[in-house]
This record gives C-alpha cells, sequence and structure tokens, in this order.
C-alpha cells in the first residue's frame, strides 16, 4: 500500500465544525440558571410582545404587528398555564394570570393598531 492508499479519504468539503472561528467571534460558553418555569413563561412573553410590535426584533431592529404569531405565543402561555395547573407556586400562578391579561390587551390594541393602518 502507498502512503495515500493508508491515510484516510479527505471529504471534499471541509467539516464546518473544524472551522476556525476568529477569537472574538467565538461566543461564550457561560452557566445558565437552572430552568424555570418563570423563565420559560417571561421568554415566551417577550417573544409575544415582539410579534405585537411592542417590542423591537432583536435581530433587525424592526417592528411589525404579526397578530397570527402573538395569538399563537398567547394561546402556548395559555396551554402551559391549563397543563401545570396543581403543580405552580403561588408565584407561577400570579405570573400566568398577569401576563396572560396583559398580553391579551396587547393583542386587542395591535388588532385595532393594525386595522387602523390597513384602513389609511
Amino acid at each position: 500500500m502507498t502512503e495515500n492508499e493508508n491515510s484516510t479519504p479527505q471529504a471534499p468539503h471541509s467539516d464546518p465544525s473544524q472551522t476556525e472561528i476568529p477569537q472574538t467571534e467565538i461566543p461564550q460558553d457561560v452557566p445558565l440558571p437552572a430552568p424555570a418555569l418563570i423563565g420559560l413563561i417571561s421568554g415566551l412573553a417577550s417573544q409575544t410582545m415582539i410579534s405585537l410590535g411592542i417590542f423591537p426584533n432583536p435581530i433587525n431592529g424592526s417592528t411589525h404587528i404579526l397578530l397570527h404569531q402573538g395569538k399563537h405565543l398567547i394561546e402556548t402561555i395559555a396551554l402551559l398555564d391549563e397543563k401545570t395547573k396543581g403543580n405552580q407556586t403561588a408565584e407561577e400562578t400570579k405570573l400566568f394570570a398577569e401576563i396572560l391579561h396583559e398580553l391579551r390587551m396587547i393583542f386587542v390594541a395591535a388588532q385595532n393598531e393594525k386595522q387602523k393602518r390597513n384602513n389609511e
């Protein structure tokens, strides 16, 4: 056997996991807190507010009203509330009630705003 026959064949394209990234672009792998229902609720609520135009999109800074997405996220939070009833702390129960109320009010306001924009 020749040296080329003994070596591992090289793929035509390099493995992306082996590509070197400049040191300044490597994300830091910092420890995260333990997963918690409150964190999940808060994250979904933030996504909902982005969908309803309250917060700008963190990636591109744009603000849009996406009613279908907002409604889906509100329904997802309501589903989590329903499925975790009986296993929630008092703080979680209060947070679910407050966030769902606030998001539903924001949704109605976003519907009205979108309709107003469409009529102009």
